[in-house]
C-alpha cells in the first residue's frame, strides 16, 4: 500500500525490511508481474501501466531455476538481447560473462551449474537485456564473498545507465553498491533516503 513514491532514476536502490514486509511484492508490482497491482510508474514524463512495465523492466527472482531456459550459458544471455547484431550481442554477452567470472562456463548447460553460478547467469541475463529498470530479488543468495563483491561492482557500474533495485538482507551488498534505500514494513514505505 504505497500511495506515492518518488525514486531517483539511474541509481542503485536497495530495498530492505524484515521477512514478510512486502519487498518481493513491491518488486513484482514495480515490474508489472503482480496482476493485482493497480499503480502506475512514470519515467521521463511517460506513464507505464503494469503491461507496459513488463516491456521496460527485467526482474531476477529469488529462485532463478525458473528463469533459465536455454541449452548453454552464452545463449541464456543472448536470449535477453535484441538479436539485431549477432556479432555485437555475442561480444557483449561474453564481456558480461567475464565480469561475472563465468566466461569459462559459456558452453555449459545452465542447469548443470552451482546455485551461485546460476544466480550469476540470471544476473547477467538481466544486464544483457538492457532494460530501463532492473530488479534483483536477493541476488547474492548462494554467492561467496568474492562473487558478491564482483556482483556489487557490476551493479555499481550500471549507475546512470539503468535504474537498479536490489531486494536484499545483505548489508554489505547495500554498502558496496547502493546510493539510495527504501525500507518497507507491513507493505508500506517507512523510510526512503539517499545513502
Amino acid at each position: 500500500d504505497i500511495p506515492d513514491l518518488t525514486l531517483p532514476q539511474g541509481e542503485i536502490i536497495g530495498i530492505i525490511g524484515n521477512n514478510g514486509a512486502g519487498k518481493s511484492t513491491f518488486a513484482r508490482c514495480l515490474c508489472g508481474l503482480d496482476k493485482k497491482a493497480k499503480g502506475v510508474l512514470e519515467m521521463d514524463g511517460t506513464p507505464y501501466d503494469a503491461k507496459q512495465r513488463r516491456h521496460i523492466s527485467y526482474m531476477v527472482m529469488q529462485d532463478v531455476n525458473h528463469q533459465l531456459f536455454t541449452e548453454d550459458v552464452l545463449d541464456e544471455l543472448l536470449l535477453s538481447m535484441g538479436g539485431e547484431d549477432e556479432k555485437a550481442d555475442t561480444a557483449r554477452a561474453k564481456e558480461i560473462l567475464n565480469s561475472l567470472d563465468l566466461l569459462g562456463k559459456a558452453k555449459l548447460h545452465p542447469m548443470s551449474l552451482s546455485g551461485g553460478e546460476k544466480q550469476r547467469v540470471a544476473i547477467g541475463s538481466a544486464i544483457a537485456s538492457d532494460k530501463k529498470v532492473l530488479i534483483f530479488d536477493e541476488p547474492t543468495s548462494g554467492l561467496d564473498f568474492k562473487h558478491m563483491k564482483r556482483t556489487a561492482e557490476l551493479f555499481a557500474s550500471l549507475k546512470g545507465k539503468q535504474t537498479v533495485l536490489i531486494v536484499t538482507h545483505d548489508p554489505e551488498l547495500i554498502q558496496r553498491c547502493c546510493d539510495y534505500q527504501i525500507h518497507l514494513k507491513s507493505g508500506q514505505v517507512i523510510l526512503h533516503e539517499q545513502m
